[in-house]
C-alpha cells in the first residue's frame, strides 16, 4: 500500500504517518516548505505544492492507493469575515484537489478530515454519525467539506470522513495550550464546565485512520472521539489530578468571548458525540478512559 498525505506536517499528521510506516506502508507527504518537512518522520517521501490548487503534486497522489487529507486553516484564530472564508476555502479546495488526483490514477480510498462541529452545539443530547447537522458557521463548513469528499464516490473512491473531536497528544493540540496554566495550579473548567468534552488520544486517531484504510467494508462518516466522554468540568478535574495540582480557577465564558470572539463558542459549547460506527466496525480503542490517556501523554 502507498499513502499520500496532505496536511501531514501539523500536530496529527506525523503520528498518522508513523503508524502507517510501522504497518509497512510507504508514505509521501505534500509540503509547502522545506522547513515544515523537518516535522515529518524519517523515511517519508516529500513533494512540494499547494494542496488547495491543482499542480504537479497530483500526479504523485495519483500513483498512491490511499489519499489522506488533513488540510485546513487553523480554526483557533479570530474569525473575521475574511478568515472565515479562508477556513472554508482551505478545506473545500484541498479536498476537491485530492479527489481529482486520486480519481485520475490508481487511488482507491480517500480518508478525509472533518470535525464533530458538524453537529453544532448540543446540551445533553447524544449524537451519532446519522444525527442531523447543526446550523452554525462550523457546522456549515463541515457540511461543505464532507460533501466535497463524498463526491469522490462518483469516481469509484471509497470515502471515509473522520469527524475529529478534541485530539490530545504530548506534542501539540489543545492540551499543549492548557498545560501551562494547570502546571502552575491556575487551571480549571471553561465556562460552566457542564458542556460535554469529546476527546480522543492522538494514538487512537492514528490507529483509527490505519484501521479504516485496511477495512474495505468501511465508508462514510466516523466520529473520532473516545467512548469515555466526560464533561469539561470532569476533564479539568482529571487533568489536575494527574498533574497533582488543584483545579480551582474556572475561565469565565465572557472573557473567552472578549479575547477570542466567535471562536470561543468552540470551548463554551459542547457535543455529546459517540463513536458508534467505529465500534460497530470492530475498532478497539487504545485509550477509552480519560485518566489512562492523560497519564500516557504526560509521562512523555
Amino acid at each position: 500500500m502507498k499513502l499520500f498525505i496532505a496536511g501531514g506536517t501539523g500536530f496529527i499528521g506525523p503520528h498518522i504517518i508513523r503508524r502507517f510506516q510501522e504497518g509497512g506502508v510507504s508514505v509521501t507527504a505534500l509540503i509547502r516548505s522545506e522547513k515544515r518537512a523537518l516535522r515529518l518522520p524519517r523515511g517519508t517521501s516529500v513533494v512540494k505544492g499547494d494542496p488547495t490548487r491543482p499542480g504537479a503534486w497530483q500526479s504523485h497522489a495519483a500513483r498512491c492507493d490511499v489519499g489522506l487529507n488533513l488540510t485546513g486553516a487553523n480554526i483557533f484564530s479570530r474569525w473575521t469575515p475574511e478568515y472565515k472564508r479562508e477556513i472554508l476555502r482551505s478545506r473545500v479546495a484541498s479536498t476537491r484537489c485530492m479527489v481529482q488526483a486520486l480519481s485520475s490514477g490508481q487511488g482507491k480510498v480517500l480518508l478525509n478530515a472533518s470535525a464533530i462541529g458538524f453537529y453544532g452545539a448540543h446540551r445533553d443530547e447524544e449524537v451519532e454519525e446519522d444525527s442531523p447537522p447543526g446550523n452554525d458557521f462550523l457546522a456549515e463548513v463541515c457540511q461543505a467539506w464532507e460533501a466535497e469528499a463524498l463526491a469522490g464516490q462518483k469516481y469509484g473512491l471509497r470515502v471515509c470522513v473522520m469527524r475529529f473531536g478534541v485530539v490530545l497528544g504530548p506534542d501539540g493540540g489543545a492540551l499543549a495550550r492548557m498545560l501551562p496554566a494547570f502546571k502552575w495550579g491556575l487551571g480549571g473548567p471553561i465556562g460552566s464546565g457542564k458542556q460535554w468534552f469529546p476527546w480522543i488520544h492522538v494514538k487512537d486517531v492514528a490507529e483509527g485512520a490505519f484501521f479504516l484504510a485496511h477495512h474495505p467494508e468501511t465508508n462514510g462518516p466516523f466520529n473520532f472521539v473516545s467512548p469515555g466522554i466526560v464533561r469539561q468540568k470532569e476533564f479539568a478535574k482529571v487533568l489536575a489530578r494527574v498533574l497533582r495540582r488543584p483545579a480551582l480557577f474556572p475561565l469565565p465564558a465572557f472573557l473567552l468571548r472578549l479575547f477570542f470572539g466567535e471562536v470561543a463558542s468552540l470551548l463554551t459549547g459542547g457535543v455529546k458525540a459517540r463513536p458508534k460506527r467505529l465500534i460497530e466496525a470492530g475498532y478497539q480503542f487504545i485509550f477509552p478512559a480519560l485518566e489512562d490517556a492523560l497519564k500516557d501523554i504526560l509521562k512523555r
